[in-house]
């Protein structure tokens, strides 16, 4: 379960501003990215993007799922 909670917030990133959290052209660059959930919210994509939708992507995209939002 906490797989999808990740997987949605990666979806919804890209929803809300037109590309992925996580992106280089070198592939231990990208999985370094990925596994220490680097990312950053980009101005302008984000500038319309509310606080509230930005904070929620913020708890889905963690890395341990112990401090993962949860569905429940």
């Amino acid at each position: 379960m906490e797989v999808d909670v990740w997987s949605l917030g990666v979806i919804m990133y890209i929803l809300l501003c037109g590309y992925p959290p996580f992106w280089s052209d070198d592939e231990t660059e990208l999985f370094r990215q990925i596994k220490s959930a680097k990312f950053e919210f980009h101005m302008p994509e984000w500038k319309d993007v509310s606080k509230e939708a930005q904070d929620l992507i913020s708890r889905m995209l963690v890395v341990s799922p112990d401090d993962r939002i949860t569905t429940a």
